[in-house]
């Protein structure tokens, strides 16, 4: 993780990711508005997160390809009590089963940004894109209408 940003109005920074080379596509997909994720070119499962090797058959080769970001909730949790400072609970956490067969942990979040109200396992999701930081944006993901 990479260092907080500064506080703004007393409260303290967001720990931010640090792109590495492995996801420094998805991270730039994202500024994008785009979602992403690798698809082994031997076998042509979708896996994430990003891997020098596919979890399904070991091969190395992969591209990352785009996802529709259309998915259901798999499991969910929220956090009253986060790991650190700079995240605002109360928040949901979840596994999103993406429809290209893939899976990813993030927040759901309602209309206003903040915690959904309704989760619940099997509830239809897309991707909606949150500016966090100057060059950071993150997948995040809301009811479906």
């Amino acid at each position: 993780m990479a260092s907080p940003p500064p506080a703004e109005a007393g409260q303290p920074g967001r720990p931010l990711p640090e792109p590495s080379p492995l996801t420094e596509e998805f991270w730039r997909a994202a500024r994008e508005h785009r979602l992403v994720r690798p698809v082994c070119d031997r076998c042509g499962r979708s896996h994430f997160t990003p891997q020098v090797a596919c979890p399904h058959c070991l091969a190395t080769g992969w591209r990352y390809q785009r996802s529709s970001g259309r998915g259901t909730v798999y499991s969910w949790t929220v956090v009253h009590r986060p790991p650190g400072s700079g995240f605002d609970p109360p928040y949901v956490l979840a596994v999103v089963d993406l429809e290209e067969g893939w899976s990813m942990l993030t927040n759901v979040v309602g209309p206003d940004g903040g915690a959904a109200d309704h989760v619940h396992i099997g509830l239809a999701v897309r991707v909606r894109f949150d500016d966090v930081a100057p060059d950071l944006v993150l997948p995040v993901f809301e009811e479906v209408p």
